[in-house]
């Protein structure tokens, strides 16, 4: 019992961390993409911000999706991590492509908060793993749908918005099956 609870305690100072992290990260992330913003006239901050965060999501889903595929145990978790992995490399590709042909340079790799969710998660094993993992899952798909709906509501670039919009029912279904996964732990 006092494993669970130290381990517990841990999480909680852990998310708290990470929540700071986060809010940081994601200021950052708005300076970064209203400079380059600045730099591509043609791209508004809003469209900037999009290619930023969706861009390092791809990388992130990728990596906790490879992460997943070998350390999760439940079979439906690694074929969801699979999943995760095909359809993020692909959409990622395509993102990136784009972001180039507007003159912006798209992340190369995850965001500082994603990496400490990503070393956090590499430390847990078994069916904590799993939970810990999809739990993750939502929370991130939550943040993307939400990055995606702005990106069709508020977006300047045509071809941004396009590429929102074909892609969003993928991104919602993907929370879907997360909440769905999520449920059963």
């Amino acid at each position: 019992m006092s494993r669970r609870l130290a381990f517990t305690a841990a999480m909680l100072l852990t998310t708290i961390g990470l929540t700071a992290c986060e809010s940081s990260e994601k200021a950052a992330t708005g300076v970064q993409s209203a400079a380059q913003a600045q730099m591509t006239p043609s791209l508004s901050t809003t469209d900037a911000n999009f290619i930023n965060t969706v861009g390092a999501g791809s990388h992130a889903e990728v990596q906790f999706g490879d992460l997943a595929q070998t350390q999760a145990t439940r079979i439906n978790v690694r074929a969801f991590a699979a999943t995760m992995v095909s359809d993020h490399t692909a959409a990622g590709d395509e993102l990136a492509a784009l972001a180039q042909s507007k003159q912006m340079t798209p992340p190369a790799e995850m965001n500082l908060n994603q990496k400490a969710k990503y070393d956090q998660l590499s430390k847990i094993s078994g069916t904590e793993f799993d939970r810990v993992y999809i739990q993750g899952q939502v929370e991130d798909h939550t943040a993307v749908v939400n990055a995606f709906q702005n990106e069709i509501t508020n977006g300047t670039d045509a071809d941004l918005k396009a590429f929102a919009q074909k892609h969003l029912p993928a991104v919602q279904h993907h929370l879907d099956m997360a909440r769905q996964l999520a449920a059963q732990f």
